[in-house]
C-alpha cells in the first residue's frame, strides 16, 4: 500500500538515531583528522607590535593593538590567502592584513602542507595556529573511542537566558590564559543521575556550548573534560542535551591548543557514559 503523504513525511523527519549518530562519528573524524583538524595543530605563535619569523613558513607576521587580525608578510612566492571571497597569491615583501578565523573556518593562509589561521579567545589578543598536513599526531590517529548510542542519554532540560551580552573570566588548559572571557548567555538546568544541576553554557558562534566533567573525567574520558553542542533557545523554553554527541576537545588531539575547563557548576557527579571518550593512537 503507498503510504500517505503525511505518513512519507514523518517518516523522513524522523531518522533512526542511531545512525545518525553513526554518520556523525564519521564526520568527527574526518573533521580532526583533516588539514586543519585538530590532530594537525602543531605550534601556536603569539603575536604582539613586532614583527616574528613563523618557523614552519616562509612567513613573517605581527599584530597592531586593537585590530581585529594580523599583518604578514610573504617571503617567498607560492604562499596564498583563502578567504570567502576566494584565493589569492600573497607577494613577497608586502604586508597584507588577515582577519582572524571566522565563524566558516576562513581565512586560512597556506603553502604546500601548512596551514595557519588566526584566532583570539576573545578578542583581547591574536595567535597564529599552524597546521600541518602530515603531523605526527594525525599519522598516529586511528579513531575516536565512542560508547555506542543509548537513549536514556538524551536528555531535557529548561534555559535560563542571563544578561545581555555577560562575559564570565574562565580558566583554561592553557595556563597563561586564565583569565579570558567567554561569552555566557545563560544557564540550563537539568537533572542528571540523582542530581539537580545549574549548567554554564558560552556562546560559539549561534550555538551553545557546555564544558563538562563527569565521573568518567580522568579515567575512561579525556580530562580535564567534553564538550556538548546545543541548539540555542529562548529563555524559559526546553533545551534538548543529548549527550551521545558530547565530544572531546581540541586539545584532546594537540596539546598546541588552549581549551577551556569545566567551571565547578559543570562538574556531574555522575558517569556520563554517553559521546567520545578519548582519541585513539597506535602504540
Amino acid at each position: 500500500m503507498t503510504p500517505s503523504p503525511a505518513t512519507h513525511l514523518d517518516s523522513a523527519a524522523t531518522p533512526d538515531p542511531a545512525a545518525a549518530h553513526a554518520a556523525w562519528r564519521s564526520e568527527r573524524l574526518s573533521q580532526v583528522s583533516g588539514r586543519t583538524g585538530a590532530a594537525a595543530l602543531i605550534n601556536y605563535v603569539p603575536l604582539d607590535a613586532t614583527e616574528q619569523e613563523i618557523s614552519e613558513f616562509p612567513l613573517s607576521a605581527r599584530r597592531i593593538a586593537d585590530e581585529p587580525g594580523v599583518r604578514v608578510r610573504a617571503h617567498t612566492v607560492g604562499i596564498t590567502l583563502r578567504t570567502s571571497a576566494g584565493i589569492t597569491e600573497l607577494t613577497p615583501g608586502v604586508e597584507t592584513f588577515v582577519d582572524r578565523l571566522g565563524a566558516n573556518g576562513l581565512p586560512l593562509i597556506e603553502f604546500g602542507r601548512f596551514t595557519i589561521d588566526a584566532f583570539s579567545l576573545d578578542g583581547t589578543d591574536v595567535e597564529l595556529r599552524v597546521y600541518d598536513a602530515e603531523a605526527d599526531n594525525l599519522r598516529t590517529l586511528t579513531g575516536i573511542e565512542t560508547n555506542p548510542y543509548d537513549p536514556a542519554w538524551v536528555l531535557t532540560g529548561t534555559f535560563h537566558a542571563g544578561q545581555p551580552d555577560a562575559r564570565v573570566p574562565w580558566s583554561f588548559t592553557r595556563e597563561s590564559d586564565n583569565g579570558h572571557t567567554k561569552a555566557v548567555p545563560g544557564t540550563i538546568s537539568v537533572r542528571v543521575g540523582e542530581a539537580d544541576y545549574s549548567l554554564l553554557v558560552f556562546a560559539d558562534g549561534p550555538a551553545l556550548v557546555l564544558v563538562f566533567a563527569d565521573a568518567t573525567t580522568g579515567s575512561i574520558s579525556y580530562a580535564p573534560g567534553r564538550f556538548l553542542r546545543l541548539d540555542p533557545v529562548p529563555d524559559g523554553d526546553p533545551i534538548v542535551l543529548d549527550f551521545n554527541r558530547a565530544f572531546v576537545p581540541p586539545c584532546g588531539f594537540s596539546d598546541f591548543f588552549s581549551c577551556p575547563i569545566p567551571p565547578a557548576p559543570n562538574r556531574i557527579s555522575a558517569a556520563v557514559t554517553a559521546g567520545e571518550n578519548r582519541a585513539r593512537r597506535t602504540p
